[in-house]
């Protein structure tokens, strides 16, 4: 399956850890045990439709060794193993003409991309850990494990016959237990010439997340190369998509949804190589400006995950899937917002149970959700627990679940603090320690950082 995911809506955080259920005994005669592997998009169990093939590693946890099998599109995929611990590594998308598995320097499997660190397929992992004693199912919720870089260039001289982009640095490899690789390298792309633009098409990397990525653009005219430099102090991110445009007039933007499913929303990057300086003659410069950048700094906090946008969104608004809940501006093009997803439990939650759902739950790309806390309980009880009669037909149009009072015949209790603790949504509120053997409503809940692109 090829994906065009720049077309669909958004966007690791990295992997999904799974949880797995034995069913009754069962073999094939022998000491083997079979696995049985479901894919799933998220937690409330929608199927994942998957990108053939599958390639599954299984990681004995006593001797390290390593059992594959692959999968091609109908297969059935189950995996038959002797009773043991094992970490249990899924691939989805992994072609051979893509991707390899190779030691690292350290010794440890990775995944690696082939040719120049550049690949025309993206790639998903999922990861569970399982001691294996009987007949196994596991559900297993995959993401992305790479980065998606697009350039286009336009008002590129005519006598310009060929384009490559250099990117550094980018991970060697993925480790099959999860986490890159320690070591880098350069990857290379080509851009090709189409209606009076030069296009690299969509490509796929191993990021080096969380160090300065440089972008050398080489314009080879024949007998001679300029390049061109462009340094993102920000680093690039698993399952984030970016987008760098430019050309020698003025600078670039695209117009167009930038959201996609299970990604990020994609970061448009505008370089501009309008004053046509070689890539040395500009370092000096671009450490400036990278210092300049670091000096502003950035108003959100650490562990807030940050998504661009081309305009503010609206509070009290349905902005992409979610109900963009509240919305504070904390500085010049910058805001915190709080959403709310469409999706919610009602269920009896065993100790630790909600919070274990909320850990497994990704929707378009977006990980990392919470309950209410009792602070947002009350508010969001001030603010709708009298206006449920618009906010509900708002939010059933729009394809979310609605929030439910007893009059719904239904219980209406909601949980909050880390499931601990639940609240009313009629009536006078009530924030009361949350039971074990009665049924509560859990929404997921999380604060996020928007900012305008320049």
């Amino acid at each position: 399956m090829k994906l065009n995911i720049f077309l669909l809506l958004v966007a690791s955080l990295l992997f999904s850890c799974s949880r797995y259920a034995i069913n009754e005994d069962g073999t094939d005669g022998t000491d083997n045990i079979n696995v049985y592997i479901n894919f799933q998009k998220n937690a409330v169990g929608d199927i994942l439709d998957i990108d053939y093939p599958v390639r599954i590693y299984c990681v004995d946890k006593t001797s390290s060794v390593v059992t594959d099998f692959n999968y091609l599109e109908g297969e059935g995929i189950v995996a038959t193993l002797i009773p043991g611990e094992y970490s249990i590594n899924a691939f989805l998308g992994i072609g051979e003409e893509s991707y390899s598995k190779v030691n690292d320097i350290s010794g440890k499997p990775i995944i690696s991309v082939n040719g120049s660190g550049v690949s025309d397929i993206p790639l998903m992992a999922a990861h569970s850990s399982i001691n294996l004693e009987k007949q196994t199912e596991i559900n297993l919720i995959p993401s992305y494990i790479v980065a998606s870089l697009e350039f286009e260039f336009t008002n590129i001289p005519s006598e310009v016959k060929k384009i490559q982009v250099e990117v550094s640095p980018v991970s060697c490899g993925y480790q099959i237990e999860g986490g890159f690789s320690d070591r880098t390298q350069a990857a290379s792309l080509e851009c090709n010439l189409n209606n009076g633009k030069w296009l690299s098409g969509q490509k796929f990397i191993f990021p080096a997340e969380g160090v300065k990525t440089s972008v050398i653009v080489n314009l080879d005219y024949g007998d001679e190369i300029k390049k061109y430099s462009y340094t993102f102090a920000e680093g690039l991110s698993v399952g984030q998509p970016y987008k760098f445009t430019g050309g020698y007039d003025e600078d670039l933007s695209m117009d167009g949804d930038f959201q996609i499913s299970a990604w990020k929303m994609e970061e448009e990057i505008v370089m501009d190589f309008e004053n046509e300086k070689p890539a040395d003659d500009e370092n000096d410069e671009n450490e400036q400006d990278e210092e300049d950048e670091e000096s502003d700094g950035s108003s959100f906090d650490e562990d807030i995950d940050v998504f661009y946008v081309e305009t503010m969104p609206s509070a009290n608004k349905i902005w992409g899937p979610f109900y963009l809940w509240k919305l504070e501006e904390i500085g010049v093009g910058e805001a915190q917002a709080t959403i709310i997803s469409p999706d919610q439990w009602y269920q009896i939650y065993e100790e630790g149970e909600a919070m274990e759902i909320l850990n497994g739950y990704e929707i378009d790309g977006i990980s990392g959700w919470r309950t209410f806390t009792k602070d947002e309980a009350q508010e969001f009880f001030k603010e709708f627990s009298t206006e449920l009669d618009e906010l509900n037909p708002y939010l059933e149009e729009n394809g979310h679940n609605i929030f439910y009072t007893p009059n719904d015949n239904a219980g209406n209790r909601y949980l909050c603090d880390n499931g601990e603790y639940a609240f009313n949504m009629s009536g006078k509120i009530e924030i009361r320690p949350a039971g074990k053997t009665v049924k509560y409503y859990l929404r997921p809940v999380k604060i996020i950082g928007l900012k305008v692109k320049n």
